[in-house]
């Protein structure tokens, strides 16, 4: 009899288990659906579907000022915009930015200690994020950074080495290589409800012997 009684328990927790498993996986698979969706509703190629950046939250949905989005790296709100979609040519390098936003942030509580690098007040702060596409037209190697430098018009200064996103996206390109992702500087000195423009030079173009193949450009960013 206790044995019997044993074997019943050991099958409702076996049961158990396999439920929640499977309602675990069915949440993933919406979770993966809703990405899917959101990348055929903007109309991008599997190339360019967004990849889920371990510091940011997703802000693909944030079209309009005042919108706001919240997931599991923490919560968003557009605070500005700006579709771009400027093609340019530094040398060989051929350089796309997509679209601009100004954006406030709480990061969720683990990233906090992230943040601390990057800003004096790392539990709210103001970023400028660009979407670009970077591809080598060359037939050797070269390095190439696409924001060497950011200004804001209020005077607040960033390099490349303050980019958050850390999508790989500045380095060493083979020939032939393209890159899509995002960069992220976090403003702390500049007010997004007066900022009218930003100025965005990049790197100049480099051989892997490390002469100079084409200068840098600068590019202005009007709001």
């Amino acid at each position: 009899m206790k044995r019997f009684i044993m074997l019943f328990f050991i099958s409702i927790l076996l049961v158990g288990c396999s439920t929640q498993n499977s309602s675990n996986e069915s949440h993933a698979q919406e979770d993966r659906q809703d990405k899917d969706n959101i990348d055929e509703k903007i109309g991008i190629s599997d190339k360019q579907k967004y990849v889920n950046n371990p510091q940011a939250s997703d802000d693909r949905n944030l079209k309009e000022v005042g919108d706001t989005s919240e997931d599991e790296n923490g919560e968003l709100s557009l605070k500005a915009i700006k579709a771009v979609e400027e093609n340019m040519e530094i040398g060989p390098m051929q350089l796309t930015v997509e679209d601009v936003k100004v954006l406030n942030y709480f990061p969720s509580p683990d990233l906090i200690d992230f943040f601390h690098a990057y800003s004096h007040n790392e539990m709210n702060f103001n970023y400028i994020k660009f979407r670009v596409s970077v591809e080598n037209t060359a037939d050797e190697q070269v390095n190439f950074a696409p924001v060497s430098v950011l200004e804001t018009d209020q005077g607040e200064k960033k390099d490349f080495k303050d980019d958050f996103y850390l999508e790989n996206l500045y380095g060493d390109y083979d020939p032939g290589e393209e890159r899509i992702g995002d960069l992220g500087f976090v403003i702390d000195e500049t007010k997004p409800k007066e900022l009218e423009f930003i100025t965005i030079t990049t790197s100049d173009v480099f051989a892997g012997n490390g002469t100079t193949i084409a200068d840098g450009r600068k590019i202005t960013i009007e709001f």
